[in-house]
């Protein structure tokens, strides 16, 4: 008797073979990348060794979570940053995010610390995993959504004193890896903000500016993306139609005659006041709208000789000084300061370049921003950047009485060895 075969099952071709079942691959998230065995221990390395210089050096490593309250990103990190947040919709408490970057978590953590505070400056390092959304992902120069930042942070030190400690050590902790001579590339957010405040700006205006920079330094902008915004704040003040032709022509006409040009020109106008009182008004908003256009004119072109201030350190100094002392003399000094602290540590002056249009960061930064930029066969790259903040601690919630000084920066650990790689000859290990 010959067996009966069994019917396949519901939905299966009976010819289909296991292979040909096979699921599909599931395969990565955009923006990330597997680290295998060698990979993985290269980095470990590179990440070991790091911190062991800054260990050497007096820094103390800490470790923070990955999650983290959106708030304490949104409250100062600016457009750029929050932008590019990735929010954790069932973390079991609202508004929780993956962090995008260690400094923020390192100041929460101060402000947070009990009575007695540790001895000041407290000199800390930390690594690990933080996270960004980006809009075209890749591992293309290592734009990755997932990646490790190791570094440090100085909380309660002052100005350029510290500013020179932390980029010497960056830049001895990048030659010591064995990228020596790297270009050291400043600016000075303080800058910025010393031009606004020192004009009559509004404040809400002035800090309306500074977030529109922040968002556009983010995405690789420059100061000069102020001009724009500039241009079209003028542009909803600029006065237009019959405003800009009556107004002026009724500035020195008596009430009488104001009002018979008044109601000629209105002369369905209801109300109490008269037209006299009315083009007083229109000639007062007239007045501040002119004021405030020709304001924004001059911060334009104030913005405008500070985006094209780049080159050697020592030569652009000496042009801020002679050209634009008046305007920002605080940030001046110190910049002056900085580079010359830099240079009795050993630094040559010819690595310092400033970079006056150079605004990543803003919103975040208060002061001197700064970024090692090595020359690679795809053109510059920088792997390491910070910069100071004062006055995030109490953005933080420390309280009146804590020191609120901070100074800080972090390698991006897969980027750097990257560069590392490309400037290993094969076949030749890296010690």
């Amino acid at each position: 008797m010959t067996a009966r075969s069994q019917p396949p099952l519901t939905g299966q071709s009976a010819d289909v073979s296991p292979s040909a079942r096979a699921e599909r691959p599931v395969g990565l998230v955009p923006g990330t990348r597997d680290w295998l065995t060698a990979d993985c221990a290269r980095l470990s390395s590179l990440e070991s060794s790091l911190l062991e210089k800054f260990a050497r050096a007096g820094y103390l490593r800490i470790r923070t979570p990955i999650l983290e309250y959106i708030d304490l990103h949104e409250r100062k990190s600016g457009a750029g940053i929050v932008a590019k947040l990735f929010e954790l919709a069932d973390a079991g408490s609202s508004g929780v995010c993956l962090r995008p970057e260690l400094t923020a978590s390192v100041v929460r953590a101060y402000a947070e610390l009990p009575d007695p505070l540790p001895p000041l400056p407290w000199r800390v390092s930390l690594s690990g995993p933080v996270f960004r959304r980006e809009d075209e992902p890749g591992t293309d120069r290592m734009r990755l959504r997932e990646f490790t930042q190791v570094g440090v942070e100085v909380l309660g030190a002052d100005g350029p004193a510290a500013d020179a400690e932390v980029i010497a050590l960056a830049d001895r902790a990048l030659a010591e890896s064995g990228i020596a001579g790297a270009k050291i590339r400043l600016g000075h957010v303080g800058l910025i903000v010393e031009i606004l405040e020192g004009t009559e700006l509004p404040p809400t205006a002035a800090a309306a500016l500074v977030e529109i920079l922040s968002a556009a330094a983010a995405e690789g902008g420059r100061v000069v993306a102020l001009e724009s915004a500039l241009d079209r704040l003028a542009g909803w003040l600029r006065p237009g139609g019959d405003a800009d032709e009556i107004v002026p022509a009724v500035g020195s006409s008596d009430a009488a005659g104001v009002d018979r040009l008044f109601h000629q020109l209105v002369p369905n106008v209801t109300g109490r006041r008269s037209g006299h009182e009315i083009i007083d008004r229109m000639r007062r908003k007239w007045d501040l709208g002119h004021r405030l256009e020709n304001l924004l004119g001059r911060v334009r072109d104030q913005v405008h000789r500070l985006a094209e201030q780049r080159g050697p350190a020592r030569s652009v100094l000496a042009r801020l000084s002679s050209e634009m002392a008046e305007i920002a003399p605080q940030s001046i000094a110190a910049l002056h300061d900085l580079v010359d602290r830099l240079v009795a540590q050993g630094i040559n002056a010819d690595r310092l370049e400033l970079d006056l249009g150079f605004g990543r960061g803003i919103g975040f930064y208060s002061q001197m921003i700064f970024e090692l930029v090595v020359a690679t066969d795809s053109g510059p790259l920088d792997v390491c950047g910070g910069g100071r903040y004062d006055g995030l601690a109490q953005v933080l919630g420390a309280g009146a009485g804590r020191d609120s000084r901070g100074v800080g920066f972090a390698f991006g650990l897969e980027r750097l060895a990257e560069v590392l790689d490309a400037q290993t000859p094969r076949g030749r290990a890296r010690t």
